[in-house]
């Protein structure tokens, strides 16, 4: 048992129910030790890949053409969740772009003769269409240079591309290649290392970042993970995720997150905050839970909490879990968690994303539970495997 979550198991009650005198065979015969291990190891793994990781690979300099990002589910959030902050670092165009559309569609993001860098995110390094895009791009877009960033060192991302001169890989290796169907530790390490793309030449200010959050994370677990378990267990049969900017990304992923851990059986949603009113709004019920990330902006913030504000006058919402630094005092209000990432200097929306998905991640988890589901496959029909299989990919 790793140090984080020892000490977890010690001060989470939740927690301790089961691990305390569970073996971690026991735990993962049960169908929720690999899960609870993945979701816990984030934050050294965050350290690791911050004192690992140093250099940005060649070739992920400033293209001309811009960037695209691309993956496939939580793999292409990863991707949303970062171009709005490498487009602000490298002063390009930068676009997250869904494997899928990438394959049908790949003139809507890559002109004839461009030069683009295309940035492709993937756990295993298997995905039909993440390989397919690949293949094609190469092919048909001789000039663009490509950038793998994966976490299994026996996938093809990782192995199958080694001659080409215009690929360059990160390999995370398998301390965050996660076991469990879903990506947790996964996506945050991955999400990581796409945010070294856009560091500047000062690699210790990128191991001193990867520490800080680190440390944020490590707090958050201890501090608010009994509290995350109960209300994960409210009474609710939807759950909607809000999010601005590089934060909408983690709200992508947080209601992903729930999605698959509970077989569907809550119903999610993520939006954006100005968003929700234009519609989305009139599903919110008496039933839903509302998890809200609160940007570090105080211009984006005051619209952030003007929509929160509305929802409670309206009514609307069982139970609210709002998560950021420097938060109101919500204490008086028993429908309102508050979750405090504490003393944030130098830390913004553009690296909060990954404390906001550990904090999705753990609400999935306990609400897996409370189904009376196993978060390691929590497909029971096997609706959805941790690799898509293959189909196949049609030339154009």
């Amino acid at each position: 048992m790793s140090d984080l979550l020892n000490a977890v198991s010690t001060a989470v009650p939740a927690v301790a129910l089961l691990t305390r005198g569970v073996s971690m065979e026991e735990q993962a015969e049960r169908g929720y030790g690999h899960t609870l291990r993945e979701i816990c190891r984030q934050p050294e793994a965050w350290r690791a890949i911050g004192t690992r990781f140093t250099e940005r690979p060649s070739g992920a300099g400033a293209s001309p053409d811009g960037w695209v990002l691309t993956g496939s589910g939580s793999s292409h959030f990863i991707g949303v969740a970062l171009a709005p902050t490498l487009q602000a670092s490298l002063g390009v165009n930068v676009r997250a772009a869904a494997s899928g559309a990438l394959l049908l569609t790949p003139e809507a993001y890559v002109t004839a003769g461009s030069a683009a860098t295309i940035v492709s995110f993937g756990r295993s390094g298997q995905s039909p269409e993440c390989i397919g895009v690949i293949d094609l791009m190469l092919e048909r877009h001789p000039l663009c240079r490509h950038i793998f960033v994966t976490c299994n060192p026996e996938g093809r991302l990782a192995r199958g591309y080694q001659q080409d001169d215009r690929v360059s890989s990160f390999v995370l290796g398998r301390e965050v290649d996660d076991k469990s169907l879903v990506m947790t530790s996964s996506f945050t390490g991955m999400w990581l290392a796409g945010r070294l793309l856009g560091w500047s030449s000062d690699a210790s200010g990128f191991t001193r970042q990867s520490s800080t959050l680190a440390d944020i994370g490590r707090a958050v677990l201890l501090s608010r993970l009994e509290e995350l378990a109960r209300v994960a267990r409210e009474p609710y049969d939807q759950a909607v995720y809000l999010g601005s900017g590089p934060r909408f990304g983690a709200a992508l992923e947080a209601e992903l997150k729930m999605l698959e851990m509970c077989g569907g059986r809550v119903r999610t949603r993520a939006e954006t905050y100005l968003g929700l009113r234009h519609g989305p709004m009139a599903g919110i019920g008496g039933r839903t839970l509302i998890v809200a990330f609160i940007s570090s902006d105080e211009r984006r913030r005051a619209y952030e909490l003007d929509l929160l504000t509305e929802l409670q006058r309206k009514r609307l919402g069982l139970a609210f879990v709002v998560c950021g630094a420097a938060l109101p005092d919500h204490t008086a209000d028993e429908c309102v968690l508050n979750v405090e990432y504490g003393e944030c200097a130098g830390v913004g929306d553009d690296d909060l994303v990954a404390i906001d998905v550990l904090v999705g991640q753990t609400l999935g988890f306990f609400r897996c539970l409370h189904e009376r589901l196993k978060p390691d496959s929590p497909s029971e029909t096997d609706v959805i495997s941790r690799v898509v299989p293959p189909f196949p990919i049609h030339p154009i």
